[in-house]
This record gives C-alpha cells, structure tokens and sequence, in this order.
C-alpha cells in the first residue's frame, strides 16, 4: 500500500471543506451555530445526533454509533473504502494530482491471479492468429477499433479440445489450478478439455484491474452450438454477483462526474468508452446484488442511470437491475430507447451526441415503473403490481414507501387497500424465492474444499469441519447485526451463546457479550473492536452493523430470527427422525410425514415476518409433541435392536 507524505494530506483535507463532503451524502445537513447537524447517516435516528465542526475539520455522531473523524474517516466509512482509496477519492473531488505510487512490482496475495493474467494473455495472442480471423472479424464489425480492442483485452479461445490447458500446463501452471479457476474441466476418462472453446474471450476485472475471470461469445449464429453467452463459472475468485464489468476503467471518471452508467452486455461498454462516455460499465447479466451496491458506493456515484436495450428483455434487466441499487443513497433512472435495439448500435452509427440526448431525457425509476404498469392489463397487471411492491420493499425508508404505494394506487385507479394487502404478502413470497435461489447457487458452487470451509463452516466438537446452513449464518447475522445497534439486546440474546456457530460468528457473539459485561446496555462498536484484537471477526462488524441499520424493529427482527432458529432445530430433528421412519409404526411415522410438510411449508427458516412472531403457535405444539413422541419411539427402537439377535446369515463364497 503506498504511503503519502503527512503534507500531502493535509493538502488534500484543506481543500475539500469537511461540511461541503459531508452534504454530498447528507443533503438534509443544516447549520446549528457554529456546528452543521442532522440525523446520522450511519443508523436510524429521529433526532439530530450527527454535528459536523467546520472549525476542527470534524465529524461525530453523539447517538448510536459513538464514532466519529475528518474528512477521510467520514469518505471512509460513507463509500466503504480504506484510507487511500478515500484520499485519491478527496484529491480527485478537488483536482489534486497525488504524487505517483511507489514504483516495483506488484504481488497479488492469490497465486490464482497470476494464472488468470497468463491465460488472458493467451487468449488476445490466438486473436489475431489466422484461426482467430472469424473473431476478429466479428469484434470490428461491432464498430471497435483495435485500440479499443486492445484496452479491453479481447481475445479468443480456439475451437476443440485443450489448446489452453496445453500451453498452460507446458509453462507450468498446475492443473488443478486451471480446473479450479473454470478454466479447464477433466473429464470421467481423465482427459482434460478447455472451457472456452470457438469463442471470443472478455476479460472482467475487478475493482483494482485484475482479471478474476472471462466473459464468451459464440461465434457461430445456430442456437443448438450453446448459450451465445457464457461466463466463468463460479469460482473463488469470480462471482457475477460481487463484480462489474469496466468498473475499473471507469471509475477515475465516476468519480470527478459523479455519475456512472449502466448497460447490458460487453459491446455496449466499449462503445461507450470508444466515443469518450467513460463512465459506464456493465452488470453481467443478472440482478444486482449487496455487493453491486457496495461497488457503487465505492465509486462515489450520486447518479446511476440504467441503460439498457429498448424491448422486453431490456426491461427485465431493469427490474433485476434494481433489486440492488434501490437502498443506495443515489438518485436513480432510467434511459428509454425506444425504436433502439441497443446501446452500441446507437453509438457506432450516431455517436455520442444522440446517447446524451437520451440520457438527459432519463425518467425517475418509479416513474419507469408507473408506465409500465400502466401499459397493462388483468393479470398481468396485478403480477408486475406484484413486481413493483417487492421492488419498494428495498427502501431504506418507510415514509417514500408509503409515499408510492399511494401514488401507485392513484395512478393505477385502484383501492389503496388492494395495493396494500398485496404488499403485505409481496415481501415474504420474495424472500422464499430469494432464499431457495441462494440454495440452488450454492449447492452448485465448485469452491474448493479449503476455501469453502474457511467461508462458511463451522467447527464440530471433534474439530472437523461442518458447513453452516445458509439459512442459519443469515439468521445469525442478522441477530448480532442488530445487537451491534441496539447493545441493550445484548442480555437477551446471551444464552443463546452456545447455540451459535463456531468460527467467525460465534467469535464476534462472545466479544459482544464481553464488551456488554463491561459497558452493560451501553457499549460501542469501538468496544467490539478492542475485544477482538486481531480476530477474523473484526470485517465482520460495520457490514452488520450497517445491515441492521434500515431495520425499523430492531427487538422484532431478533425475535423474528430467534423464533427461525428454534424453528429450524425443530425441523432438523424432525428431518433426523423421518429417517428412521420406516422402523417407527406406522401412525406415528405417518405424523412424523405430516409434522415435517407443516414445518416445510411454513416460514423459510431465517427470513422476517411483518406483525408479531407467533412463537407459541398451536402448531408449534403440535411439532413439539410430535418430536416428544419421536424421542420416545426412537429410543424404544434403540433398545429393540441393542437385544436382537445376530444374524445368522452367511455370505456368499
């Protein structure tokens, strides 16, 4: 990491008055004498806590967060950046050129990068061999030129077999690396094969510039030669989730601009770039994500601006594109192309000048959202109102909620009470889907055995590894999440110590309680801290500590979640019991079958309720009887099989 020059800092602070960066995230900051006051942007508050000292160049929240700093302390926890990324993000806000960062060569911690960098090197060599000539060939009549071609590392992958697993493995890079990485895939004879084969290769980087895996095209126009896109597969370096095509190569440009653009597909980022509109980039083709959204913070965009193609799927992306963005403090909208199939088609025969005009006509998200409906009829109607209500659901705030399920009532000519009971139900039907995508996605993660265990396991009393139930970490975060917020949680939740995880989340659990003995009701996350020292559990505590802050509720979502917990521990002793079933008689398995389709066919396990948590339930009773009488079977079957006699069988000679 470089270093800067005490000097040089301070430069940099002079010039950006501590009021005026702190407004650009807190609009609603006001003058209070010689301070500057307004709610805190890091937790929910009604009443003022935050002052801003113009005198002092500081910043303190004298609420729930107890934290506080200067100019680069706020950019830091604001856009979730370290200390350099926030200085260069001050000096580039006010045009100051930072002395040039130590000069040597750079070492990736992950060895991983290193194979990425060399394969990508190889797929831009086979791009202008003459079996590259039909990829080629396709990338300039998209409109880019070489330079262009060449910034973005465009390559391609030859047709057949392992040209690439070949030459990388001959140079000395290790199989298995190629195979983890999505690179290459072995086959059940042993045989190795490509990924990629007869296609043009993107590279995506992340944040810093490193390529953490490829994007694909076929060339080939028939549709039974596969998907026309693929990417990598999911590995411990690339997630589509967590990065954001030419994020950085935009984001010197984000920045001073303050806005960033997003589009669809890979052509359409560099066309962009091509005619000089430097801040776009692109999601690949899914919805965002928390990790998108922490992206963008980073970026230091106070607009977002969806461009995506002007048809049905293009309108789709939109949706998915703000699943994620919604609870950003941006101002977000939307470029209509009518008549344009896509960005890149626009910019390579008009240029520039009509794109700008089209994203100077951008209309707000809900506005968006409002014609679309109102295009609708009968069903359909209902189903993307459906749509609309899960997407205000992401609001950090309930007050504009309310606002536009009004609006959309009025606009709609339809009974705001409608709007509102399907509202209710809009959420909870969202996170069950939500809940069973996530578990498809990571059933199918080929993450290697140590990197997924480091991420998500938790260790058993013999010492061996033991994964954490998706669904049982989250209900775990969001409990410590909001004790970090409401440390007067803290007593409530102590005994449940010894049912949580071990690993990160239990490490982070005692250090609370350790810190709440200390300062009882009343500690800090500056106390937290202290307490764990050097532990893996320290990244843990702004994001919760953030997460929890949209919360309305914080003592009902950790009743919500406790009452999941128990829920699930129910489940599992059921689903333990169920399978010895086919020794219980045959009412009580029978009951055994029926108690575990109520519990699967109740709440998903981890997720919130809206009202209060039922957590005595007739047929929570019903499930405890259930699992008494299972208890007692089960040790009668114990004690039958302990006395039966051997077999007397003999095997085959």
């Amino acid at each position: 990491m470089p270093s800067y020059s005490k000097p040089t800092i301070e430069a940099v602070k002079l010039r950006n008055p501590i009021e005026d960066v702190v407004r650009e995230r807190v609009p609603e900051l006001r003058r209070a004498g010689a301070l500057w006051q307004a709610c805190c942007p890091f937790h929910e508050e009604r009443t003022p806590s935050f002052k801003v000292d113009p005198r002092r160049g500081t910043w303190r929240c004298y609420g729930a967060c107890q934290d506080g700093g200067d100019q680069l302390k706020f950019v830091e926890r604001a856009y979730n950046v370290d200390f350099v990324e926030a200085l260069k993000l001050l000096a580039t806000r006010a045009g100051i050129a930072l002395p040039e960062e130590p000069s040597g060569p750079k070492v990736d911690q992950d060895p991983l990068f290193d194979v990425l960098r060399r394969a990508e090197t190889f797929y831009r060599g086979q791009l202008r061999r003459p079996h590259g000539a039909a990829a080629l060939a396709y990338v300039r009549g998209r409109g880019l030129s070489d330079a262009t071609i060449d910034a973005f590392g465009i390559g391609y992958a030859p047709s057949g077999g392992s040209a690439l697993f070949d030459a990388a493995t001959a140079s000395g890079v290790a199989p298995r690396d190629l195979v983890e990485l999505g690179l290459a895939r072995i086959d059940d004879h042993g045989q190795p094969h490509d990924f990629f084969r007869g296609r043009v290769l993107f590279p995506v980087r992340d944040i810093k510039g490193r390529t953490v895996g490829f994007g694909a095209r076929r060339l080939s126009d028939d549709e039974h030669a596969g998907p026309k896109y693929i990417n990598t597969p999911q590995t411990p370096l690339f997630h589509k989730g967590r990065v954001i095509y030419a994020l950085d190569m935009a984001l010197d440009h984000v920045r001073r601009a303050g806005h960033l653009i997003l589009v669809e597909g890979y052509t359409d980022v560099m066309a962009a770039h091509q005619v000089g509109l430097r801040t776009v980039a692109a999601v690949l083709g899914t919805a965002t994500t928390e990790d998108h959204a922490a992206l963008v913070r980073r970026s230091g965009a106070r607009r977002v601006s969806l461009l995506f193609d002007g048809d049905d799927a293009g309108r789709r992306a939109t949706l998915r594109a703000l699943e994620g963005l919604l609870p950003l403090d941006a101002t977000i909208d939307v470029v209509r192309l009518n008549g344009v199939k896509d960005p890149c088609d626009l910019l390579i025969a008009h240029g520039r000048a009509p794109l700008e005009e089209h994203l100077a006509h951008a209309v707000d998200w809900f506005q968006f959202l409002l014609e679309w409906v109102q295009g609708l009829e009968g069903e359909p109607r209902w189903k993307a109102i459906d749509q609309v209500l899960a997407l205000l659901w992401r609001l950090p705030r309930a007050i504009p909620r309310d606002e536009r399920v009004a609006q959309l009532a009025r606009t709609l000519d339809v009974p705001l009470e409608s709007v509102r009971e399907q509202m209710a139900s809009a959420p909870e039907r969202r996170r069950a889907e939500q809940a069973a995508a996530r578990r498809a996605e990571q059933a199918s993660t080929p993450l290697s055995a140590a990197r997924q265990a480091d991420a998500s396991t938790a260790q058993t009393s013999g010492g061996q590894a033991a994964a954490v139930a998706p669904l049982v970490e989250r209900a775990w975060r969001g409990i410590l999440g909001a004790v970090l917020q409401a440390p007067s949680l803290a007593a409530e939740v102590a005994p449940w110590l010894e049912r949580c995880p071990q690993g990160a989340l239990r490490e982070l659990f005692t250090a609370v309680l350790e810190a709440d003995a200390q300062r009882p009701g009343a500690f800090t996350l500056d106390d937290v801290f202290v307490q764990l020292a050097e532990s893996r559990a320290r990244d843990l505590v702004v994001p919760l500590a953030g997460d929890a802050e949209r919360s309305e509720d914080l003592a009902l979502e950790v009743k919500e979640h406790l009452a999941a917990l128990e829920r699930w521990e129910s489940e599992q002793r059921l689903a333990e019991a169920l399978q010895e079933a086919g020794a219980l008689p045959r009412g009580v398995a029978g009951r055994a079958q029926a108690g575990a389709a109520q519990l699967r066919g109740g709440d998903v396990p981890g997720s919130t309720t809206f009202g209060e948590p039922q957590l005595h339930t007739d047929g929570d009773d019903t499930q405890l009887r259930l699992l008494a009488e299972l208890d007692a079977q089960r040790e009668l079957i114990k004690h039958q099989r302990r006395f039966a006699p051997a077999s007397r069988t003999t095997p085959p000679r």
